[in-house]
């Protein structure tokens, strides 16, 4: 069992993967070609948009897309159709009420929102336009929470990280080119998340259903999934306001230049945790079937959805903290290397979250969703605290330092109290395969570059880094890093898409 659901992990991580290297590629065009279209200062008023956009969001959700892939897997268990659709029903019912109140809420606040917390009204027209996003959206990404909870990623790297952003690039780039700045960013934004609510109920109930026309009686489910819910409430919009207070502080504190170029240094450090975000797509449902069935099978997932994490993510760390200038300034321009020591800062951050990033998901399967609010409202405290301390003096870099430091703080808590309560722990002798694995590899790719150019290039850093990463899955192999499951996996998977003996062959050459 635990052998079949780690598997299902790692098929829906790595579709997810691909389809968050996709999303990431067509957003960081669209992030390039805005900061570059429209320059530093008004790319930092969109960040700000989309902060208030962020905290509107999970305002509208309350918590509820996390109580959907928690019931999901147990109705699915039980064989109990009228429970699916109910839960299904009941959150779109409580969503839908519930991003209306806080779109119009928003839209009527813009004003007051750019003016007396930002003081900056250029911003108001970019807040309304985000305000009802939301409403529009919301019925789609519940639809797409339903599909996660039978671990199947497919639809959400479809809608969430192909089209959706494909569609704000296209949209944006034609209103661009009818004149409008700022606004064509943002209203690009917008076209792009309503396309994803029509998609989603028609693939996805053809696909599970049908729910919305079944004459299966749908059970009542609002009570459990809001009593479930409601400490993801909270701790959601602690949450988002732990993600987005250091770009609102600076928006407070700074100008709206360096709001910019700290939005060049986020999203690009937020690479380093994409494979954390890969597997905890599907570790809540996973780690809930699990937990069903042994603690000791739990635990045993736990460390192993870590140790794929960590060797995953530490090679694209090194890259960031040794050359953050030249990957800011291929990103984004020359102008964006201001930010490149904040990037170096906030990449640290993002490792040792990646490292200890499926702690949230084992609390919240063991139904401890009063402690993740409690360790994300002390979280938030520690992190605004160091912002409003480090923001006036040391600007950005202050800001990366508060959000690193708070990210170290909340992970070494998560350690403690899933130990404690527990009795488990994350880590295996197996990471450490991965940093001298990464050490070498990026030793070795400096050397030969070093020898080729007298003064390196900033465009010589892409085919570096092929070779940088070729290099590190070598070793990596090479040295042992791979288990005997993990092994079983590849030949598994070799076997499904008709490549056994190809996939047997790979391994015996690089193990």
């Amino acid at each position: 069992m635990a052998k079949d659901v780690l598997n299902k992990i790692l098929k829906g991580a790595g579709l997810m993967f691909l389809g968050m290297i996709f999303s990431k590629f067509i957003t960081y065009f669209y992030r390039i070609v805005v900061a570059r279209y429209i320059g530093p200062d008004a790319y930092g008023q969109l960040a700000l948009g989309l902060t208030v956009l962020g905290i509107a969001t999970t305002l509208s959700q309350l918590g509820l897309n996390q109580g959907v892939q928690k019931f999901v897997p147990e109705a699915r268990k039980e064989k109990d159709k009228a429970k699916l659709k109910g839960i299904l029903l009941s959150s779109i019912q409580i969503v839908t009420i519930s991003s209306l109140i806080v779109g119009i809420t928003t839209y009527l606040s813009a004003e007051f929102i750019a003016t007396e917390i930002f003081g900056n009204a250029a911003i108001k027209p970019i807040i309304q336009v985000f305000a009802f996003v939301p409403f529009a959206s919301k019925i789609g990404h519940t639809y797409i929470d339903l599909s996660n909870g039978f671990n199947t990623m497919k639809y959400e790297v479809l809608l969430v990280r192909i089209i959706q952003p494909v569609i704000q690039l296209v949209a944006t780039l034609i209103l661009a080119f009818t004149g409008m700045k700022i606004m064509a960013a943002a209203w690009g934004w917008f076209i792009g998340e309503i396309i994803i609510m029509p998609l989603a109920v028609i693939l996805i109930d053809r696909k599970f259903g049908p729910f919305l026309f079944s004459d299966i009686k749908a059970k009542n489910m609002h009570k459990k999934l809001l009593t479930y819910s409601y400490p993801l409430v909270l701790s959601g919009v602690v949450g988002t306001a732990l993600g987005w207070g250091d770009t609102a502080l600076l928006g407070y504190f700074m100008s709206d230049k360096a709001v910019g170029f700290y939005n060049a240094a986020l999203p690009t450090a937020l690479l380093v945790t994409l494979p954390a975000q890969a597997i905890s797509s599907l570790s809540l449902p996973s780690f809930s079937e699990l937990g069903a069935e042994s603690s000791r099978k739990q635990q045993e997932a736990l460390k192993t959805t870590t140790r794929w994490v960590f060797s995953l993510a530490f090679p694209a760390f090194l890259l960031m903290a040794l050359f953050p200038e030249k990957l800011m300034i291929l990103l984004f321009g020359s102008q964006y290397s201001t930010a490149s020591t904040a990037l170096a800062i906030l990449a640290f951050g993002n490792l040792i979250g990646s490292s200890t990033g499926q702690l949230g998901s084992f609390l919240k399967s063991n139904s401890n969703t009063k402690i993740v609010f409690w360790n994300t409202s002390a979280n938030l405290i520690f992190n605004l605290g160091l912002n409003i301390i480090l923001i006036p003096l040391y600007g950005i870099e202050g800001a990366a330092i508060a959000t690193a430091a708070s990210t170290i703080f909340i992970e070494t808590i998560l350690l403690i109290e899933v130990y404690r309560l527990h009795g488990a722990q994350p880590f295996s002798k197996k990471m450490l395969y991965s940093i001298p694995a990464g050490i070498t590899s990026l030793v070795i790719t400096y050397a030969i570059f070093k020898m080729a150019f007298d003064t390196t290039p900033v465009w010589v850093l892409f085919p570096a880094g092929i070779v940088f990463m070729t290099l590190y899955v070598v070793i990596f192999l090479k040295t042992g890093g791979l288990t005997e499951y993990d092994e079983k996996i590849v030949k598994t998977s070799g076997r499904k898409i008709g490549l056994e003996k190809e996939a047997e062959k790979a391994l015996k050459l690089l193990t």
